[in-house]
């Protein structure tokens, strides 16, 4: 299985360097953003396209891995909060069984 995703791996790679040898005429044309509201104006300085497909793809990984950590918190404090309730029972379970047995009735069952 290792070995499928090392190929796998090495063929996505091989793919993305084909594409962007192929497309590299587009990859280095410039773009220039303008943001223009009544009261402010702003244009970006010229940007190369590959620069903007590799900041894309880095702000996308970081966000992720920002909602994924927050997913895995929430995971850890649930995991947490439940050892902490299976100690409290193991310890309700020891302390009954160390009651003495004796013959009288216990109400309630």
């Amino acid at each position: 299985m290792r070995w499928l995703k090392a190929i796998l791996l090495i063929i996505f790679f091989g793919l993305g360097i084909i594409f962007i040898i192929q497309n590299l005429e587009f990859f280095n044309q410039t773009a220039q953003f303008e943001f223009n509201l009544y009261f402010i104006h702003f244009i970006s300085i010229p940007l190369k396209f590959y620069i903007l497909l590799i900041l894309s793809f880095f702000l996308g990984s970081i966000f992720g891995m920002f909602y994924t950590f927050k997913g895995w918190l929430k995971k850890r404090r649930e995991l947490k909060s439940k050892d902490k309730e299976i100690k409290r029972l193991k310890e309700e379970l020891d302390s009954l069984r160390n009651l003495p047995l004796t013959g009288e009735k216990v109400e309630g069952t």
